[in-house]
């Protein structure tokens, strides 16, 4: 499945009618051509198009009240509400790999107060081939879901739609069974559960066909037992089920006190520790800096001062040679013109001329032969002995400018306040924050979840007994109606049904395990693409057992994922999408805001040259000006299929979308 359009009228920023065509033609394929950029300043509506794709296929679904309010604030645009409008829509285009074409529109009314009165949604499926549009009944918001869901599930949106600063979460909110059920969504094992509950419940109804088949009196019998087997189960894995949500509720409260702690330890960032380790970089920076400045100082002082003087001896060279050039040019000219006079002057002239008449006669023939106007004196000037090599010497003599020393100085200068002013704050800094309080609660909902899960172990090793009774008991009805003609089908039947449950079981059982396998290879490959501190920590795996992210350190030591940098998880949080994309059987488009913005410049090159042109494709990246760097761009040039520019109009307060990126990738 591809996205191919979406179209913006009249919604937030985009004012009027504005499409962004996003297809994926299939000489953009050959040529391994699969991002699309969409380039734009802060405000500029990036995170718009983000927000209205998932709005578009999702809806509220898995929004808060307040997000949704905050979504639909100024829906409509500000300057066509203004000029009397009072509707405003989006629609998205997929194209479905079977050729089909869905558009899925969402509309929205409203009243003079810019108050919702009607949001209304539709789907218009077009087939291949067909140059007409068939309007599907969606008769509620439920049925529209169940429609989505069939070509993308609900549970795979934070895998293909996501705020790249934000894909962190993903694995600091995860837990076990939450990735286990995520992981069955995408990759399609979750048909098989629902498989496995149908057989179930088959199972169940011929056993009640195959009851009502057998003896009357010895039926009554076992069904009273079957009966008395099958409550206490149920009593068990109430049980179970109240205990699993109290543990999960304990669970939660550990998520809350560990964001708690963590939160008091990011808000006393400023400790006098913290500050201390600032200080000595900052120190070390300011010798270094020192060191420098001393070595371009000596290196370049002379000729700096002496700049305006060896500027004055070039000029004077050079007027000096192009005074010389051009007496030799004077010269050559000449010495036809001299030929000719000498002779001419040579013969006797009666009466005889004087020597001044001669004189007179032979400069302005000169005047003559060389055209000029006036009588020029040329009378050279005292010349530099200098030989070529001299000359180019002195003419090549670099000529530096105090600009560089200048600019060293203001850095030195600005290190030396930071320097100073934060010694100040040292002086006034707290100690280290106390987590106490934080730490013993840890302790003890770690306590009560460990309690409570003893108890949800024993209750399974009460069931587990119980289920081999009903089990027994069942095989007992099966028996006793083997001689009943009645019943050879239905034990024909529930034969068949209860050997593939089993096959089902054990294949979703080893399916799961074997996703989970592929995740762990996809993700520890991608990660050692992506990470950049590898010597921080010795091992970071997927666990399959558990479904989760695991650092260790270079003793085997688990380490916490919430310790590392805002970039490092990213980075697993990248690889572990990846991996889940790989090993899905969903072919889906990825859509990222910012994916960039908070990267180091190894971490962006190692995401730009490892992960974006082959994770999908189809790449749809939004970003800002500040994540573009010259690798970025290169990168771009031979992988992007188009480039839109949001431009911002700051006057009009509304969005035109462009062709072309921040005017750095040509269009193809």
């Amino acid at each position: 499945m591809r996205l191919k359009q979406i179209v913006f009228e009249n919604y937030k920023t985009y004012y009027g009618l504005q499409e962004i065509d996003l297809s994926i033609t299939e000489e953009d394929k050959k040529h391994n051509r699969n991002v699309i950029l969409l380039g734009g300043l802060n405000g500029a509506g990036k995170t718009t198009i983000l927000k209205a794709i998932r709005y578009i296929l999702f809806g509220q679904r898995g929004i808060t009240k307040v997000e949704y309010d905050r979504l639909m604030a100024n829906t409509i645009n500000n300057t066509y509400f203004d000029e009397g409008g009072r509707e405003c829509f989006i629609s998205l285009t997929l194209e479905m790999d079977t050729g089909e074409e869905w558009k899925l529109k969402v509309n929205w009314l409203f009243d003079k107060q810019k108050q919702l009165v009607a949001e209304d949604r539709s789907i218009e499926v077009k087939k291949p081939g067909s140059t007409t549009r068939k309007k599907m009944n969606v008769t509620d918001l439920a049925s529209f879901n169940r429609f989505i869901d069939r070509i993308i599930p609900y549970n795979a949106a934070p895998f293909f739609i996501f705020d790249g600063e934000e894909i962190k979460d993903l694995i600091t909110k995860q837990n076990s069974s939450e990735m286990k059920e995520a992981i069955h969504k995408i990759t399609g094992l979750d048909s098989y559960k629902l498989l496995l509950n149908d057989l179930e419940s088959l199972e169940s109804q011929l056993y009640k066909k195959l009851s009502s088949a057998t003896n009357k009196t010895t039926l009554d019998q076992y069904k009273n037992e079957l009966d008395k087997t099958e409550k206490e189960i149920d009593k068990y894995e109430n049980f179970i089920q109240k205990t699993r949500k109290e543990i999960q509720e304990i669970e939660n409260r550990i998520t809350e006190t560990t964001e708690k702690r963590n939160d008091k330890i990011s808000r006393n960032s400023r400790s006098r520790e913290k500050l201390v380790r600032k200080q000595s970089e900052i120190q070390t920076r300011l010798q270094l800096e020192q060191e420098e400045f001393e070595k371009k100082y000596k290196e370049n002082i002379l000729s700096i001062i002496l700049s305006d003087q060896i500027s004055e001896l070039k000029k004077a060279i050079k007027l000096e040679k192009d005074e010389r050039n051009k007496k030799i040019l004077r010269e050559n000219s000449l010495e036809p013109y001299n030929e000719f006079i000498n002779q001419l002057l040579s013969k006797e002239i009666n009466p005889p001329l004087t020597n001044q008449q001669l004189t007179q006669i032979k400069s302005i023939g000169e005047k003559i032969w060389l055209n000029e106007e006036e009588s020029v004196s040329h009378k050279s000037r005292e010349l530099h002995d200098l030989s070529t090599k001299e000359e180019n010497t002195l003419i090549n003599i670099p000529i530096l400018k105090a600009d560089q020393l200048v600019k060293m100085k203001t850095a030195i200068s600005d290190l030396e306040n930071k320097y100073e002013q934060l010694e100040s704050e040292i002086q006034s800094a707290p100690e280290s924050v106390e987590i106490d309080e934080e730490t013993k609660l840890l302790a003890q909902l770690q306590e009560q979840k460990g309690v409570l899960n003893s108890k949800v172990r024993t209750a399974f090793k009460k069931l587990t007994p119980l289920k081999e009774k009903l089990t027994n008991t069942r095989n007992k009805l099966t028996r006793l109606s083997a001689n009943d003609v009645s019943s050879e089908d239905l034990n024909t039947k529930l034969d068949y049904v209860k050997r593939t449950k089993e096959f089902s079981d054990e294949f979703l059982l080893k399916a799961t395990k074997l996703k989970a396998e592929m995740i762990r290879e996809e993700f520890e490959k991608m990660l050692k693409k992506l990470i950049r501190k590898t010597d921080e920590f010795g091992e970071v795996i997927f666990d399959i057992e558990n479904y989760s992210i695991r650092l260790y350190n270079e003793r085997g030591q688990e380490v916490s994922i919430l310790d590392r940098s805002a970039g490092e998880m990213q980075m697993i949080s990248s690889a572990l999408i990846w991996a889940l994309i790989k090993a899905s059987d969903l072919d889906l488009p990825m859509v990222i805001d910012t994916p960039l913005g908070r990267l180091d410049s190894i971490h962006r090159n190692r995401l730009i040259e490892n992960y974006y042109k082959e994770l999908s494709d189809q790449v749809i990246i939004l970003s800002t000006d500040t994540e573009i760097t010259k690798d970025y761009v290169d990168m771009m040039k031979s992988h992007s299929a188009k480039q839109y520019l949001l431009d911002y109009n700051e006057e009009h307060k509304y969005t035109l979308i462009r062709e072309g990126y921040f005017e750095l990738v040509e269009v193809n």
